[in-house]
């Protein structure tokens, strides 16, 4: 399996659990291992104001590449617990499935995920930590474990939980302030950042300055990609309105041989209210690996 397509698997594997229960790769990432404990997150920071003269046009936001980095984190998403009701759609080739997932969140320290498909029958459910991922497959009476490192150093792609956490809520899926370019309109301005061995280019939008597309590059020389096609998954997001905090939906497509395709709608969002994440392996379960 490519390593681009296996990175755009794990990022999105999360939220479409239930195709995820009988793909290959499942097999590949995950192994048995004891829970580890659960260390709850600090509250996230409440985001500043914008100064008007900051952000009232594209040329003056170039300016200075500080003062627009700073803008940016400005405008990402914070939240101290986060719940949504998620409906998926994942294409690739001829093949789409659908399900809903319910997530919960707790910022940077815990992600938690059940899948539903017809009737409300739950068939898979998750609990990701920054440290480690862990999935139940109930179709299979099968769970799995593994650890972002290990994940990381599989694929060859420095991916990690706070990246996961930003593509489920609509934010960038990272932020640099190493900025190699900048181009401007008079509606959008389109970054090229640069962080770890990734590229990542990001249109925001004038004046709401909103997120509008992301461009994640991997290049070739820490991968196993041959096919230039597969160098460029794209994150599209939705927003209701120019007001609206939070994308009412995302899509992320790659241009690889099979058409792979992932459509959110982002429903039903809770902000900072109290969360349960209930989460046992069965004792009859076993491990996959």
């Amino acid at each position: 399996m490519h390593t681009l397509r296996s990175f755009v698997i794990l990022s999105s594997c999360m939220i479409y659990l239930c195709s995820a229960t009988s793909c290959s790769i499942m097999h590949k990432l995950f192994s048995s291992r004891k829970a580890t404990h659960v260390v709850p997150a600090a509250t996230a920071a409440v985001p500043k104001d914008i100064h008007p003269s900051v952000a009232s046009s594209p040329s003056n936001l170039i300016q200075d590449e500080m003062v627009l980095y700073d803008t940016l984190q400005q405008h990402v998403l914070h939240f101290r617990t986060y719940a949504a009701r998620l409906k998926v759609n994942f294409m690739q080739d001829d093949e789409a499935q659908n399900l809903v997932v319910n997530l919960r969140m707790q910022s940077d320290s815990l992600i938690w995920m059940n899948a539903t498909a017809l009737l409300g029958i739950e068939v898979a459910r998750a609990l990701i930590t920054p440290d480690s991922i862990w999935f139940i497959n109930r179709l299979k009476r099968t769970y799995y474990q593994k650890s972002f490192q290990e994940i990381a150093e599989w694929i060859g792609v420095p991916v990690n939980f706070r990246m996961l956490q930003n593509l489920l809520v609509g934010n960038p899926v990272f932020l640099s302030d190493t900025i190699t370019g900048i181009q401007a309109d008079t509606a959008s301005v389109c970054l090229t950042m640069l962080a770890d061995s990734m590229v990542n280019r990001l249109w925001i939008t004038f004046p709401a300055l909103r997120w509008q597309r992301s461009e994640l590059m991997i290049p070739y020389r820490i991968s196993s990609i041959t096919d230039t096609n597969l160098a460029r998954p794209v994150v599209q997001y939705f927003y209701a309105d120019s007001l609206q905090l939070y994308p009412s939906g995302w899509q992320l497509q790659v241009n690889d041989s099979q058409h792979t395709t992932l459509q959110v709608d982002i429903q039903n969002v809770i902000f900072n209210q109290s969360l349960s994440f209930p989460f046992f392996v069965p004792a009859h379960y076993t491990t996959q690996r």
